[in-house]
This record gives structure tokens, C-alpha cells and sequence, in this order.
């Protein structure tokens, strides 16, 4: 399993995009209810804040914290754009709330 961890795709390694996702998962629950999600002003926040953070974070951690606030602040930027043209497709998906999981 450790040598699964290492390969890499490009420049990062499997272990560094799990950080990656960890962090912006974890960043982007805590700073929703600052600065909310999925619009334009949190996705220009997020974008300034990996910028900064980068400048005064150096190494690996500025790296994966500037990457997963950088990866959310566009998403949310996207997000925004395309409002809900995305849960359109296909249908959408829906919850149904009489399924029982065992």
C-alpha cells in the first residue's frame, strides 16, 4: 500500500491529492458558514486566500492548503456560473426519503 501512495500523476503523488481533498473537504465545511458556497464572492475569497496563503505558507503544507483552497475557490466560482444547470442534466438526482439501508 505505501508504494500506491507514491505514484504520481504529473507532479503529484496519489498521497498528496488525498491531502489535497482532505483539506479542501475540511476548509470548505468550516469557511461555508463564514463566507458561504457555491458563489462568486466565496469563490473570489477562497482564490485570494490560497494566493496569500501561498506567498506565507512555503513547502509542502502552503502547497496542499494554496492547492485545495485554490481547487474549491474555482469550483465555487464555476458553481456559481452555472447555477443549476448541472442538477438539471439527466433529470437530477433525488433524494428519496422512504429508502430504508439496512
Amino acid at each position: 500500500m505505501p508504494d500506491l501512495l507514491k505514484s504520481r500523476s504529473g507532479k503529484l503523488t496519489i498521497m498528496d491529492a488525498l491531502m489535497i481533498a482532505g483539506t479542501k473537504s475540511i476548509t470548505e465545511r468550516l469557511l461555508s458558514r463564514v463566507i458561504g458556497n457555491g458563489t462568486l464572492m466565496s469563490g473570489a475569497v477562497k482564490l485570494g486566500g490560497a494566493i496569500t496563503l501561498v506567498s506565507g505558507v512555503k513547502g509542502k503544507i502552503g502547497d496542499i492548503l494554496g492547492t485545495a483552497l485554490m481547487v474549491d475557490g474555482a469550483e465555487d466560482i464555476i458553481t456559481s456560473f452555472l447555477g443549476g444547470a448541472i442538477s438539471n442534466i439527466g433529470g437530477g438526482i433525488q433524494a428519496k426519503s422512504n429508502v430504508q439501508i439496512l
